[in-house]
């Protein structure tokens, strides 16, 4: 009896923690985006270099939550703007940073496959050093041209709730692109993806 708990309690063991590994372990990013990196004092100039190797696109940058609902929402509808404007030059940063408590872990694969459009870069914050330099708005928009030096330019646009940042992005996207840059040459798969 005794062997039998004690193989159940290890069955038991071995279950949760792969459960939890599989929910809260490293993720890993869609295929054709870069690796997720993870943001410190010492890579936060990695990503001002990726945004200002952007210079020539838009610039999307989301600091989300990889637990919270209304930043996997957001997550999943700037990946349908992406999509309506499936030919335009942006760029997507996607920075997860803790911001609840379910937060004490870097972003899980499914999060990180909310936003799969090779455009955009995912990064994990733990130590908030993105908000400590930026502020608290959610989604920041900026134009091309705009480069990030000491300090990050002023967005074109920004917002703190999910559905105004969806919509304020959508305004500027087709107030700055001509149509004939939303249609994406060679045919890239353009089908959404299961979540």
């Amino acid at each position: 009896m005794k062997k039998l708990l004690a193989l159940w309690g290890l069955t038991m063991s071995a279950i949760l923690g792969a459960s939890l590994w599989y929910l809260y372990g490293p993720g890993t990013v869609p295929e054709g985006q870069p690796p997720l990196l993870s943001v410190d004092a010492s890579t936060v100039a990695r990503l001002q270099t990726d945004f200002n190797q952007a210079s020539d696109r838009i610039r999307v940058v989301a600091v989300l939550s990889p637990t919270r609902p209304e930043s996997l929402a957001a997550a999943t509808a700037l990946q349908s703007l992406l999509l309506e404007f499936e030919g335009a030059p942006i760029l997507v940063q996607v920075i997860w940073e803790p911001q609840a408590d379910s937060d004490w872990a870097p972003p899980a694969t499914e999060v990180m496959a909310r936003i799969w459009d090779t455009r955009a870069k995912q990064y994990w914050d733990k130590g908030h050093v993105v908000s400590a330099k930026v502020g608290a708005p959610q989604v920041r928009i900026f134009s091309r041209g705009a480069a990030w030096r000491e300090e990050l330019p002023p967005p074109a646009v920004e917002a703190e709730s999910a559905s105004a940042s969806v919509e304020a992005l959508r305004s500027f996207l087709r107030s700055v692109i001509p149509p004939a840059e939303t249609s994406r040459p060679g045919g890239v798969d353009s089908v959404p993806r299961a979540i």
